[in-house]
């Protein structure tokens, strides 16, 4: 289930408050100083944590402009998508506290990016689109190897990896089936594409999406009826009306 993108945005706004909160107990002690040396160390972090604050309120405020009208900020696309990745393993730790689904905030996260690379209207040639995909999408009984050759597939049927193979073909795009973010970013090394188009659930989209910075990653939700990792299944329809909006000849 996708989750809305106003859950990681109202988090991002809470992590702001709260270091808000933080620079008023600064003020405190500021004025109230148990020695000399103490009020200098405390106006230190007042300033180091009161840029951050401002910072972070305008990230948020050129974010959700975006994100409303659907135009990149001006000239700020990069520390805003830089300040997102950054703060994304803190906010999911304040998530973690507030006792919200970890997968909620991942999903909703996955959400607000992808919504950032839209408006940023990435278009690239064939040769610098990936298709990375998870091994689970591969039936489970299934005895041929294909993380190392996707086109190692026998293409029986059994599982979606026939038709995204054939999509692959149809748009001649690059495509790869990874077991996890260490090969998936072994991949992305080596083919050095210029944009991705990832299947995977809500963690490995996330992660994926902060480990490749500031590659553009688009991510697409697996469907798990059999449960995690195992006989997963993805909407082609929805792949290859991105892969068309992406390309470019």
């Amino acid at each position: 289930m996708r989750s809305p993108k106003r859950l990681f945005l109202g988090l991002f706004m809470l992590f702001t408050l709260l270091l808000m909160l933080v620079l008023g107990f600064l003020v405190y002690f500021i004025r109230n100083p148990e020695a000399p040396i103490f009020q200098y160390i405390f106006m230190f972090f007042f300033v180091v944590l009161g840029l951050l604050a401002v910072l972070l309120f305008l990230v948020l405020a050129f974010a959700s402009f975006s994100l409303l009208r659907g135009t990149p900020p001006p000239g700020l696309n990069l520390l805003v998508n830089k300040t997102m990745v950054f703060l994304f393993p803190l906010i999911l730790q304040l998530g973690k506290l507030l006792r919200i689904a970890q997968e909620k905030i991942q999903s909703s996260f996955v959400e607000v990016n992808n919504k950032l690379v839209d408006i940023k209207n990435v278009k690239v040639s064939p040769q610098k689109l990936l298709l990375l995909l998870p091994h689970c999408l591969q039936d489970e009984n299934c005895p041929h190897k294909i993380t190392q050759d996707p086109f190692n597939c026998q293409r029986c049927g059994k599982c979606p990896m026939d038709n995204l193979l054939g999509l692959a073909e149809k748009w001649q795009v690059n495509i790869l089936v990874v077991t996890g973010g260490t090969l998936a970013r072994r991949a992305i090394k080596s083919l050095r594409p210029s944009c991705v188009l990832a299947v995977a659930c809500e963690r490995d989209l996330s992660s994926g999406i902060v480990d490749s910075y500031p590659l553009p990653v688009w991510g697409v939700l697996n469907e798990r009826p059999s449960g995690p990792c195992r006989n997963t299944r993805v909407s082609l329809d929805d792949l290859e009306t991105k892969i068309q909006e992406i390309l470019q000849y």
